[in-house]
């Protein structure tokens, strides 16, 4: 009698997931750019995000998100798997939970079934601020000294090392958050390798500042394109922080997903595209800059913001390597569908 091939994989909690190396920025960063690269290559199938909110029934906001974010990545990595993301603003009165709770699932393509589940949280916190770190090595000016961030918050925190890490020259850094305890958290937390200076205002965090990046979850523009100086790079991580002038006096606007991006009805970029008031020629992925398909900065003097979407190719660049590592270490609780399957 044949032996079953049961359908086994390995399930990764958070923390197996941090024992096998996800808080590496430097990795992650290797890694983002690498997924921006194959995408560009074609080497990278990766439909459009899923998107379900749920708004509030007294405010009509969004209270809670779905979202599901399919990709292969073939190359080096011939993968294939699934982010599941969810959202709740309910979460900020409840202890332990944070805003946003994910889940990774890496599967064997000649077998059809799962070979990793895993925590995603993480992964998701690292390769967003990885993109703003891999935004920011294309297309800040190489001569950039001072950056100002506006969140310190988890995404705040992972986009500041990235973006240090990415940008060496930078020798000034300014923070502010509506929450002054934890961006002094933040401060004290990176103290022993990049002192922050912490600020009283939005105003302050970004006038004069070479580099800008946000993290916030606003749904209210409070960034007046009149703080940003001649020449600045911007990474938007939220998808409202700027009022719409600030977007149309850009010289260029970067996205990783213009295909996915410029339908997104929540975000202000989408808003102003489908009203005519931007040409998509001058929206560019950063992919195409980093393979020189297209000009990224042509001046000292350009204004470049890159938004963030989020892509699954970064998400799951970062799990392949989670889980080979956590197989290396014997990390993970082996699991499987069945131990005999009742059809066939």
């Amino acid at each position: 009698m044949k032996s079953i091939d049961k359908p086994e994989f390995i399930f990764l909690p958070q923390e197996d997931v941090i024992a096998a190396g996800v808080l590496d920025m430097a990795q992650a960063l290797a890694e983002v750019e690498l997924s921006f690269q194959m995408h560009g290559r074609g080497e990278v199938i990766q439909p459009n995000k899923t998107v379900i909110e749920f708004p509030d029934a007294q405010t009509g906001h969004r209270r809670y998100l779905t979202v599901s974010m399919p990709a292969y990545l073939g190359g080096q990595i011939n993968r294939a798997g699934i982010k599941w993301a969810a959202e709740s603003l309910d979460n900020g009165q409840r202890p332990g939970l944070p805003y946003g709770i994910d889940m990774i699932i890496l599967h064997d393509l000649e077998r059809a079934h799962p070979v990793a589940l895993m925590d995603g949280t993480l992964i998701t916190a690292m390769r967003t601020g990885a993109a703003a770190g891999v935004a920011a090595k294309y297309l800040a000016r190489p001569e950039a000294k001072t950056a100002g961030f506006i969140g310190a918050g988890v995404i705040g925190r992972t986009a500041f090392e990235a973006i240090a890490l990415a940008v060496p020259g930078l020798t000034e850094f300014r923070l502010f958050d509506l929450n002054v305890d934890k961006a002094r958290a933040l401060a004290a937390e990176f103290a022993g390798r990049w002192q922050i200076e912490i600020v009283d205002s939005a105003q302050a965090a970004v006038e004069n500042a070479d580099v800008v990046a946000t993290m916030t979850t606003t749904r209210a523009p409070f960034i007046k394109a009149d703080w940003l100086k001649a020449g600045c790079f911007v990474a938007a991580m939220g998808k409202n922080e700027f009022e719409a002038e600030a977007l149309l006096r850009a010289n260029r606007l970067v996205v990783d997903e213009w295909e996915q991006f410029k339908h997104y009805q929540p975000a202000l970029l989408a808003q102003l595209y489908q009203a005519g008031q931007i040409d998509e020629a001058n929206i560019a992925n950063l992919r195409d800059i980093m393979l020189n398909r297209t000009p990224g900065r042509s001046s000292a003097g350009d204004r470049i913001h890159f938004l963030s979407f989020g892509l699954a190719c970064e998400d799951l660049v970062l799990a392949e390597r989670i889980y080979q590592n956590a197989r290396a270490l014997g990390l993970g609780q082996q699991l499987s569908l069945w131990q005999q399957p009742h059809w066939v």
